[in-house]
């Protein structure tokens, strides 16, 4: 028996510290399905153990890659709010990242045809709401340098994309739903 899609997938996706995790969580509050960052995560175990995404962004990219693709797979066995599957970042940024530090292959440049979202909500940089922590280390212009690229990649696949206006976490959230 086939499975039917019964889920539509949405990515919230845009470079680090645009605000895309606090829409996340206020929607996990709204008990919509969300699925979390991988990379956040995965990141900061690589920092304890001395290492980071620029010395060597494949093998990170690869772990990345396996836990975005589980939550893309399972999607569609969930029972979700509403039959709406957020995603904090998708597959297709794994791929923008590594073109934006010139690490790209056409590996990585064919795997996001494999994966289509239904809806991709991108957001900008947002130099007031910007904010460096522990984890995220980048600069407000490494956030303008990857944004780009995150745009580019989403535009080449073809999935309806939506830009969300720098408005409040709740008008985000209200802006996303309405738009869902």
């Amino acid at each position: 028996m086939i499975q039917e899609k019964i889920n539509k997938r949405i990515v919230l996706a845009g470079g680090p510290s645009t605000g895309k995790t606090s829409v996340i969580y206020e929607l996990t509050k709204l008990k919509f399905h969300c699925f979390k960052e991988a990379a956040r995560d995965i990141l900061s175990d690589y920092k304890q153990r001395g290492s980071e995404f620029k010395s060597d962004p494949i093998k990170i990219s690869e772990e990345i890659f396996k836990r975005r693709h589980h939550d893309y797979k399972i999607a569609d066995t969930l029972n979700c709010k509403e039959n709406l599957a957020f995603y904090d970042r998708g597959i297709h940024e794994i791929t923008a990242y590594l073109r934006s530090i010139d690490n790209s292959s056409s590996y990585w440049d064919n795997l996001p045809s494999n994966y289509k979202y239904d809806l991709i909500f991108i957001f900008q940089p947002w130099k007031e709401i910007y904010k460096k922590d522990e984890d995220r280390i980048e600069e407000f212009s490494d956030a303008e340098k990857i944004s780009p690229f995150i745009d580019d990649i989403y535009m080449e696949s073809g999935i309806k994309i939506i830009k969300v206006p720098n408005i409040s976490i709740k008008e985000r959230v209200k802006f996303i739903l309405n738009n869902s």
